[in-house]
């Protein structure tokens, strides 16, 4: 029987229980489930505003843009220099950009790999099941570039949907009327729809990517039928994580804030180092358990409605609540 509530507790259980697949978490939170990209945005607009979040996300692109012209430019005054600064300076570049090519493979592979995980321990018919940590990476390293490239996708399809409602913005900066307002007003809504649907859509990609072994165009063909047929049902699910995600940044900070910060400021205060460091360190590994957990829970809470939905099980709340009316 399809439950919200059996699959959120399902979905506790293997990140509670399998803790070793956090390591996977730290990972895959840099591009994927809690941190997640499009619900930061979401977040942030209905937390500075229709008005503000656009300028916000305007004043984002100027900053990268002046930034990537200003790394241009110094790479191109570089070799103005004497050979010794070149050298020094091309070997710093070589070596962020091998970390940050190697972070990247990380966060990606690891993805893939929960979802490998989740959809194991869920289809398994023991009550525990042994993974091994080194085929699930290597499943996820298999997968790398199609997963890659829809994360790639989900976050310039949302930076095109904000260019569009951010438009109007413009034109409202300069000039203000009520039509426009009332436009802009309008093509934000539509954004909060937009924005979630994509990001569903991408999460079940991901899915039959690595479960079915499809192919991205045939992955987000399939997803794209699959949210047709189930789009209440997704945002619902959607929404519940959204909400239990929320609540566990928010005791996360309230429990900081109780028992640790307080610690810290007055270490500050009387510049005790070691009590500082020490405040720090366990802020630090706190943000970064949390943090791998709620992406463990995550992925596998939507691998497990994932296959729920592929066979057919899936009935909104809504559905079944009005059915009985």
């Amino acid at each position: 029987m399809f439950s919200y509530r059996l699959i959120i507790k399902q979905a506790l259980n293997i990140a509670w229980k399998y803790k070793y697949l956090w390591l996977f978490g730290i990972f895959a939170s840099i591009i994927a489930a809690s941190g997640s990209f499009e619900y930061q945005l979401l977040t942030n607009s209905f937390q500075m505003g229709a008005l503000e979040s656009s300028y916000y996300f305007l004043g984002s692109i100027t900053n990268v843009l002046e930034t990537f012209v200003l790394f241009v430019l110094g790479i191109a005054n570089l070799f103005t220099y004497d050979i010794l600064t070149i050298i020094n300076t091309l070997t710093v570049i070589i070596i962020v950009s091998i970390l940050l090519i190697a972070f990247t493979w990380l966060a990606v592979s690891s993805q893939g790999a929960l979802v490998e995980a989740a959809q194991k321990i869920i289809r398994g018919k023991k009550k525990t099941i042994k993974l091994n940590i080194r085929q699930l990476l290597t499943t996820g390293h298999k997968k790398f570039w199609p997963v890659l490239g829809l994360n790639i996708l989900i976050k310039l399809a949302i930076i095109l949907i904000l260019a569009i409602v951010s438009v109007p913005f413009l034109l409202l900066a300069s000039k203000y009327s009520t039509s426009l307002f009332l436009i802009y007003t309008l093509a934000f809504i539509i954004f909060v729809p937009l924005t979630i649907a994509c990001s569903l859509i991408i999460k079940y990609a991901i899915a039959y990517i690595i479960i079915d072994n499809e192919n991205l165009g045939s992955a987000l063909k399939k997803s794209w039928l699959m949210f047709q047929r189930n789009w209440l049902v997704s945002l619902e699910m959607g929404i519940i994580l959204f909400l239990i995600n929320f609540l566990a940044g928010f005791l996360l900070i309230i429990a900081l804030s109780v028992i640790i910060f307080p610690y810290f400021i007055f270490a500050v205060d009387y510049g005790i180092t070691w009590l500082i460091i020490t405040s720090a360190l366990i802020i630090l590994f706190l943000m970064i358990a949390v943090g791998s957990f709620l992406t463990t829970f995550q992925i596998s809470a939507w691998t497990n409605i994932f296959l729920e939905l592929k066979n057919g099980n899936g009935q909104a709340k809504l559905e079944r609540i009005f059915r009985k009316k």
